[in-house]
């Protein structure tokens, strides 16, 4: 089956932005905002579906999804966007990493491609895991909201149920 029928793209980009002063999605860098550094690396990626969660984006390629339990934290907008992605995975990134390599990317696409089942596959430096740089099974939607709905919960947790 080809990528674009079984992974979305889901950018992370929610947040109060107090540091920042403005939404991460809106930085430049070398000429471009941080968001559409991340959607030239889904294209390169062979992924059409993309999402973004915490940000009214105004781009036409990108769909926005919002927070249905706000204040819970980055599991809530993973909930609300695995509720509304159509493929049965979906790469998870945060929206200000535009230097992440396109090559780590595919990497931790093939690797799922290879072992496809419907754990969350982490990428993983030396002896860091990034859980906001993954690939998620929609299917987790239900699970993550059980967890979410009264309280915000750590990733990992939802990982480690999951």
């Amino acid at each position: 089956m080809a990528r674009q029928d079984q992974y979305s793209l889901l950018l992370l980009a929610g947040g109060k932005s107090a540091r920042m002063g403005t939404c991460k999605a809106e930085l430049q860098y070398e000429g471009k905002t941080f968001l559409q550094h991340m959607l030239d690396k889904a294209q390169a990626l062979g992924i059409e579906k993309c999402y973004i969660s915490g940000y009214a984006s105004q781009d036409q390629d990108v769909q926005t999804v919002w927070d249905i339990y706000p204040d819970r934290g980055p599991l809530s907008g993973l909930h609300a966007s695995l509720q509304s992605i159509q493929t049965p995975y979906c790469l998870v990134l945060p929206v200000d990493a535009p230097k992440l390599p396109v090559e780590i990317l595919e990497g931790l696409l093939q690797r799922h491609e290879e072992n496809r089942n419907n754990k969350v596959l982490i990428w993983e430096h030396g002896v860091r895991q990034e859980p906001l740089i993954a690939v998620y099974p929609t299917s987790m939607a239900d699970a993550i909201e059980t967890m979410i709905r009264d309280h915000a919960a750590p990733v990992f947790r939802a990982i480690d149920s999951w």
